[in-house]
């Protein structure tokens, strides 16, 4: 019988060992905007949201897309800067001259693909929407759907 007490005993402290490590405790105090944060927006809520995986995982997200947003908006830039400085006339050493340009539609294509696709991820996963979702989140314990899809 002592055996038989003893067991149970043990595995209920295991049990509720490995289900407190599990537990997710509400964040203490408000949840801050952007602005109202001094450091780095994404390390506050990483804090402010730690152990809870799903949080992470949304936070992980909007930092992707943040970061994809910014490299495309600097590529955008290097190849406009590249583009630009071959533009305009240069003559080789036989006396031949080579003239570069660029129509209105090709700058229009270039600035349009890289500066379109950075600016367009820059704003839909910018802090302040990251924000909002974590209000909906604090709410409702859930993400909107849009966000839900993405992790998938």
């Amino acid at each position: 019988m002592p055996f038989l007490r003893r067991s149970v005993i043990m595995l209920s402290l295991l049990l509720s060992f490995s289900l407190a490590g599990k537990a997710q405790t509400a964040p203490a105090g408000p949840l801050l905007k952007p602005k109202e944060v001094t450091e780095n927006y994404k390390k506050y809520l990483y804090r402010r949201y730690a152990g809870n995986e799903q949080a992470t995982e949304v936070i992980r997200l909007f930092a992707k897309h943040q970061t994809g947003g910014a490299l495309w908006v600097g590529t955008g830039a290097v190849v406009t800067g590249f583009i630009a400085s071959q533009t305009g006339s240069k003559s080789d050493g036989t006396g031949g001259t080579t003239t570069v340009t660029v129509t209105p539609l090709g700058w229009g294509l270039v600035l349009g693909l890289f500066g379109g696709v950075g600016i367009s991820k820059l704003a839909r996963f910018s802090n302040e929407k990251l924000y909002l979702a974590f209000v909906e989140y604090d709410k409702n314990q859930a993400f909107p759907v849009a966000i839900q899809e993405k992790l998938l």
